[in-house]
């Protein structure tokens, strides 16, 4: 099966990364491997169905002596695949979003449940004093453990805070930052809570989001808050149609993954690798955006 590898070529040494992310952030990632030169062949599995997945990983699992960096769903099938490589030497690093503890030898990204707490404080602090305050909680996929952990995180912190606050949740699902469904889903959180005040989009597509607040001329109306600022929420944000976003230095992530891959002193375990993140508007641009 023929992989569609980006960055530098698999047979060159390069460390596999197995991607299943959202068209904003992939593209930002590779941009920063292409523009460092960094010795890492990024597959993009995003639009993938699970069994061409498990095939991907499956064949970069086959030379156990070559780390690999992986973002995907969890499922017993995967989990299967990548505790099965690890058994026979092979290391695995989870980038983004976690999987099961014995599918991987460290994690690379964010601390979800925070992110999901910082998102619930913006929003409780702009809104609770409304009458009759209603968020929106745009959920992306359970199967991604940094979508769940998000979700968490902002219940929780709502709950404990801001408990006037009315919550109205749409599962947006299917393949990753599938806009179309995202947009479908807003107009539906729209019809049902057309007094919403805000929305926090855990992982679904922004670009879809934009459009049905757009068109029900609630884009200067809605508080948002989402994830990553790459080439779709940056305009979104410096049009003000997102007020917020989320977002961790693509190239921190891969430098952490990349020195855990393939670490110095292999007798020093890491076990998770927890990267900062920030809050953005329009009036601080992140420069790796």
């Amino acid at each position: 099966m023929e992989l569609p590898a980006q960055g530098k070529a698999l047979g060159e040494g390069a460390i596999p990364a197995v991607l299943q992310l959202g068209r904003g952030l992939t593209q930002l990632l590779n941009e920063v491997i292409e523009h460092q030169q960094l010795s890492v062949g990024l597959n993009d599995v995003s639009q993938k169905e699970e069994d061409e997945i498990i095939d991907v990983l499956a064949q970069a699992c086959r030379d156990v002596a070559t780390p690999l960096i992986v973002t995907v769903r969890s499922n017993e099938r995967v989990n299967e695949v990548l505790s099965l490589a690890r058994s026979k030497g092979k290391r695995v690093v989870t980038l983004i979003s976690d999987l099961r503890g014995d599918s991987r030898d460290a994690f690379v990204g964010i601390d979800n449940r925070m992110a999901g707490q910082a998102a619930a404080h913006l929003i409780g602090q702009l809104i609770s004093s409304e009458t009759t305050p209603t968020a929106g909680v745009l959920l992306g996929d359970y199967a991604f453990n940094c979508h769940e952990d998000r979700e968490i995180g902002f219940r929780s912190h709502l709950r404990t805070y801001f408990p006037k606050i009315q919550l109205a949740d749409v599962t947006v699902g299917g393949k990753e930052d599938l806009s179309d469904q995202t947009y479908i889903a807003v107009k539906s959180l729209i019809k049902h809570y057309p007094e919403i005040s805000a929305i926090y989009n855990v992982g679904a597509g922004n670009a879809g989001l934009a459009k049905a607040l757009e068109e029900h001329d609630m884009a200067e109306k809605v508080c948002v808050v989402s994830h990553e600022a790459d080439h779709i929420t940056i305009p979104l944000l410096r049009n003000g149609t997102l007020n917020f976003v989320i977002a961790q230095d693509p190239r921190a992530m891969l430098d952490k993954a990349l020195e855990i891959a393939k670490p110095t002193e292999p007798s020093i375990q890491i076990d998770n690798a927890i990267i900062d993140f920030g809050i953005y508007t329009r009036f601080n641009i992140p420069r790796f955006s």
